[in-house]
C-alpha cells in the first residue's frame, strides 16, 4: 500500500494500491471500510499518487496513458508520440467522480502535486509529438476552481515543491541535456518568476527538493557528475538556500559515489531529517535546522552479499519527537524473472528518538514490498505499508514499552 496518511481528526485513513490504483478510506476505530475508488491501472512516474486536499473532501490522481508509431521524416527514423493523460478528481465521501483537467491536445501526466492549501497543483508532463527519442518534458501549474492552466519555464523537472503557505512553488530547470543551470522560485497566483538560484556545477542533477515549515529554508540534492556521458562517478551535495534572498546557507557534501536523498522537516521545524546511503551503508541524518548542523547520523543497517536495501521516507510525529523509518531488502538478482514479495526480507520500521538520535525500538513487519509510514495526529498510532492491506501499531508506550499491532484486523 502506498500513500498513507490520517485525516486532520485521526478518524480516517487513507491508502492505495499500486499500480492498480484503488484508492481506499477507513474507519480507524472499527477498521471498516468507507469508501472505495478505482483511480485505473497504471505504471506512473511515482508511485506516491494521491493527492488529498487539506479539508478530506477531494482525492486527485494523475492518469499516464501513451503510445507511439514509428515514422521517416526527411530520411531520419523518429518516434511520434501521442497521450492521453489527465488528472482527475473525486469527492472522498462518496467516491464520486467530480471534475476532469486535461490539456488540449492531451499530454502524459508524470506526477502531481496538490498545493498544501488545495487552490493549485503542478503536473509534470510529456508534450505529444514528432521526436528523435524520448518527447519533450514540460510543467504546468493548475488552478483548481477555475480547471485553468499556466506553463512553466521550458526544462522544469519532475522535482516541484510547493511551500507550506501554498504561494510559493520551487522548481529545478535544466539545460537541454538534463542538467539542473538554476533552480527558480515562483509566485503561485501568477506563475512569474520571484527569485532565481544559479547553479554553478556544470553537470548537476538537482532533486528532493523541500521547503522547511517558515517557507524561510530551501533544501535539494546536487549530484555533480565528471562529464556529461559518464554516470558512474558523482560527488553528491545537500545544499540549503535562504528562500528570499537566494543566498546559499549550508552545504554538506557526501563521500564519493554517495548519495543524499528523502528529507523531511519536523512539524515545527527544528529538526531535518536526510536520508544518506554510501555503497551498502544506509544512515538516516539528523540536522539542527536553526544553525544548519549535523547533529546525529542514524545507521539503518547493511544488507548481506547479493542483496540491496530499499528504504521508505522518513516520517515525524506531529510533536516531532519520534521518528520512524521503514526498510528492507531485496536480492540483487532473481534467477527466473519477477520477485514476489516472500524474497524480500520483513521490513524493519525504525522508531528514532530525535533529541536522543538514537533507535529505541524495531519493529518487524510481515512482508510487502510498501515502505509508507506515518503517525497519527495524536500520535498514539503508526501506520505502515502492508501487503495490500495498511498495518496500524500501538506507539502510545513508545519509549516505555515495546510497541505493538493491534489484534483487531486491519
Amino acid at each position: 500500500m502506498v500513500g498513507l496518511r490520517f485525516s486532520p481528526d485521526g478518524r480516517q485513513i487513507i491508502a492505495g494500491d499500486y499500480p492498480d490504483g484503488l484508492v481506499e478510506i477507513w474507519d480507524v476505530l472499527s477498521g471498516k471500510l468507507l469508501t472505495s475508488i478505482e483511480s485505473g491501472y497504471a505504471f506512473r512516474g511515482s508511485a506516491q499518487y494521491l493527492n488529498v486536499s487539506s479539508d478530506w473532501r477531494t482525492l486527485y490522481v494523475s492518469k499516464e496513458k501513451r503510445k507511439y508509431e514509428r515514422v521517416q521524416e526527411a530520411n531520419k527514423d523518429l518516434l511520434r508520440w501521442q497521450f492521453d493523460g489527465e488528472v482527475r478528481a473525486w469527492d472522498l465521501r462518496n467516491g464520486q467522480l467530480q471534475k476532469t483537467f486535461k490539456h488540449q491536445p492531451a499530454r502524459n501526466i508524470r506526477s502531481m502535486q496538490l498545493s498544501p492549501d488545495g487552490a493549485r497543483f503542478v503536473t509534470w508532463e510529456e508534450v505529444p509529438g514528432t521526436y528523435e527519442l524520448r518527447p519533450k518534458q514540460a510543467a504546468s501549474l493548475w488552478n483548481v476552481q477555475t480547471g485553468q492552466y499556466l506553463s512553466l519555464p521550458d526544462g522544469s523537472n519532475a522535482s516541484l515543491v510547493f511551500s507550506p503557505d501554498g504561494k510559493t512553488l520551487a522548481g529545478a530547470i535544466n539545460d537541454e541535456n538534463g542538467h539542473a543551470h538554476a533552480v527558480k522560485l515562483f509566485d503561485v497566483a501568477t506563475g512569474q518568476d520571484k527569485l532565481s538560484i544559479p547553479i554553478q556545477d556544470k553537470f548537476a542533477s538537482v532533486f528532493g527538493l523541500t521547503i522547511s515549515p517558515d517557507g524561510r529554508l530551501l533544501v535539494a540534492c546536487d549530484d555533480v557528475y565528471e562529464n556529461p556521458k559518464k554516470w558512474d562517478n558523482w560527488r553528491s551535495w545537500l545544499k540549503c538556500w535562504d528562500t528570499v534572498t537566494g543566498r546559499e546557507v549550508a552545504s554538506f557534501p557526501g563521500a564519493p559515489q554517495s548519495t543524499f536523498g528523502y528529507s523531511q522537516f519536523s512539524p515545527d521545524g527544528q529538526t531535518l531529517a536526510v536520508f544518506y546511503g554510501q555503497g551498502d551503508e544506509k544512515r538516516i541524518l539528523l540536522f539542527r535546522v536553526a544553525d544548519r548542523k549535523q547533529i546525529k547520523a542514524i545507521d539503518l543497517g547493511k544488507p548481506k552479499g547479493g542483496e540491496r536495501s530499499i528504504t521508505g521516507k522518513p516520517a515525524f510525529s506531529a510533536d516531532g519527537k519520534w521518528l520512524a523509518v521503514m526498510s528492507f531488502t531485496v536480492p540483487i538478482t532473481k534467477p527466473g524473472g519477477q520477485l514476489d514479495v516472500r524474497d524480500a526480507s520483513q521490513p524493519r520500521i525504525y522508531l528514532v528518538d530525535v533529541a536522543a538520535g538514537k533507535v529505541r525500538e524495531t519493529l518487524i513487519s510481515p512482508h510487502t514490498f510498501g515502505r509508507d509510514a506515518c503517525f497519527s495526529p495524536d500520535g498514539r498510532l503508526l501506520a505502515t505499508s502492508g501487503q495490500g492491506r495498511v498495518l496500524l501499531w500501538d506507539v502510545t508506550n513508545l519509549g516505555g514499552g515495546a510497541a505493538k499491532a493491534p489484534e483487531r484486523p486491519d
